[in-house]
């Protein structure tokens, strides 16, 4: 495989735009600490004598794995249970050092796998070995039709990879791109290099905006459009309501705001009332809360202040009632109120329990969102899974 010179310019057209990107060294430095947890856990003498303990943290650790809010669940549900812990182990150990093409090895554990999907299974493969294997996700599928690189299916653009073979594709592929690299600088790059590469060009390239060269490939994937907006409150509080659903969550909506909401067919598939989980002078507090997530045993594992209108302070001790709770606490709100969070996660008490806070803006929970319900329908769609 060669690039054309017109590729070649198109990549060299964003050379000098990466080197000055803000964001550049962080963004390495975030993906080769991601290459060194794995190495290191991922060692060929540490694979067959991982801990349940150990395997969890691996799992976590994925940015694949951060669709699933609820990891736990997953983890133990469609992962552990069906496959059991030394399975994984022996098929792990497989897939990263037996001698077979990675083609087979990749199917193989595929097949005798349940739970992992190509995204995982490509990420423990590049992050165990940058410079052997490739990272597969939306960033490569959006910049390479842009780049004008056509060579891989049309398939592989509008859904995930799903063989070996397929991998192995993307591999030779992006390897082409990786090596053109060298012609710019780079010194001796793996995949983790063109990973940043691509990450610069995903976020700096306006793709919504981009015109489709007649050359380029039919499909072309972009950056999800968000079509819903949040204007009130109760528009949040609807959304967290149907995405705690959809995650696999009880959710739960304060009673004052019951009457607000307009889909009533929603809140008859809500929790009631608060579940017996709670003391009584906690489930006073936790009632007031906008919405709570709980888990299948109806034990709390999220809980959600929206703050429309208010500021970011009557959500922050309403949350911080419930500390002594392992739970997680999420302030939903626009991003010009990030910093007032972040200020008041500097002050007493909320510094003493900062890891249990954080800020999700209302685009990125439309972009979950989102993500979510196009997963849902695809799985639907194909495996019949509501």
């Amino acid at each position: 495989m060669e690039l054309t010179s017109e590729q070649k310019n198109k990549i060299e057209s964003h050379i000098a735009g990466y080197n000055k990107w803000p964001y550049k060294q962080e963004n390495i430095e975030t993906h080769r600490e991601h290459h060194q947890f794995f190495k290191t856990r991922l060692m060929k003498e540490k694979v067959n004598s991982l801990t349940e303990d150990e395997f969890r943290e691996i799992y976590k650790k994925l940015w694949a794995s951060n669709i699933w809010s609820n990891k736990d669940w997953y983890i133990d549900n469609k992962l552990i249970n069906p496959n059991g812990l030394l399975k994984i182990k022996q098929e792990l150990n497989k897939l990263l050092y037996g001698e077979e093409e990675i083609s087979i090895r990749f199917d193989d554990f595929k097949r005798n796998i349940k739970g992992f999907g190509p995204s995982s299974i490509s990420e423990i493969l590049h992050f165990v070995f940058p410079d052997k294997y490739c990272l597969w996700n939306n960033k490569p599928k959006t910049v390479l039709p842009y780049l004008g690189i056509d060579i891989l299916p049309a398939k592989l653009f509008k859904y995930n990879l799903q063989t070996g073979s397929e991998y192995q594709l993307c591999i030779n592929v992006l390897g082409v791109i990786k090596d053109e690299l060298m012609n710019y600088g780079f010194e001796n790059p793996d995949f983790i290099d063109l990973d940043c590469f691509l990450w610069y060009i995903f976020a700096d390239v306006d793709f919504d905006e981009e015109e489709q060269d007649d050359d380029e490939p039919e499909v072309k994937e972009k950056k999800p459009k968000v079509s819903l907006s949040i204007e009130s409150h109760e528009d949040a509080e609807e959304i967290l309501l149907k995405l705690g659903k959809m995650l696999g969550y009880l959710p739960y909506l304060n009673i004052t705001d019951r009457s607000k909401i307009n889909d009533k067919k929603l809140l008859n598939e809500i929790l009631g009332d608060i579940p017996d989980c709670f003391g009584e002078r906690d489930k006073s507090s936790a009632k007031n809360i906008d919405v709570i997530w709980f888990d299948a045993d109806e034990n709390p594992k999220i809980c959600l202040e929206v703050e429309h209108s208010t500021n970011v302070n009557s959500g922050l001790q309403r949350l911080s009632q419930l500390k002594h709770f392992d739970v997680r606490f999420i302030i939903l709100a626009e991003e010009d109120k990030r910093n007032k969070f972040e200020s008041e996660m500097t002050k007493f008490p909320y510094r003493t329990m900062k890891e249990k806070f954080r800020f999700i803006s209302y685009e990125e929970i439309l972009d979950l969102y989102e993500t979510v319900t196009s997963y849902k329908q695809i799985m639907n769609k194909l495996f019949g899974e509501e």
